[in-house]
């Protein structure tokens, strides 16, 4: 049965999978060298890690199993997709959070650098903006999970009664 209502659980888990997808594209991680003239810092894109790859996959399922949630009308069907998307989501913040810490395993132990053969350079590695984005798309997502599963909680909500 329609309810001429837009159900707000399901845009957010939908922007937060599209936030979480989108930040993968971005720079994810970084490392820095000095040269003679200051510090060279070069990006190193979410899409060149495997926890990255996970939390693209998870992203998508959000973005997918959210906006079919807001568009299903049928409970049985919005159970299944509320489910879906909130292991989606659930599967993008962990690997966002896992991406926080696998920096020297994303960039590796020996970098491209600009120097001579035979020079010994010592690099730095940190963290690019695109984590950021999708962590915060995560949370999006996770939050919309847990409006969710509250909402769902009780028949009328559900649009059983």
């Amino acid at each position: 049965m329609w309810q001429d209502e837009i159900n707000y659980v399901g845009v957010f888990a939908t922007v937060g999978g599209l936030l979480g997808f989108m930040g993968i594209f971005l720079n994810w991680w970084t490392y820095s060298f000095p040269v003679s003239g200051g510090v060279i810092t070069v990006p190193v894109r979410g899409l060149d890690e495997w926890s990255a790859m996970v939390a693209l996959i998870a992203g998508l399922m959000a973005f997918a199993f959210g906006g079919a949630y807001v568009l299903m009308d049928d409970p049985g069907i919005r159970k299944i997709t509320g489910a879906l998307m909130g292991i989606g989501a659930i599967l993008l913040l962990g690997m966002c959070v896992a991406g926080l810490f696998r920096s020297d395993a994303a960039v590796g132990p020996a970098p491209l650098v600009v120097a001579p053969a035979g020079t010994i350079v010592r690099f730095a590695t940190g963290l690019g903006g695109g984590i950021f984005i999708s962590i915060l798309g995560g949370v999006v997502a996770v939050i919309a999970t847990i409006m969710m599963v509250g909402r769902t909680s009780t028949p009328e909500a559900s649009g059983t009664v």
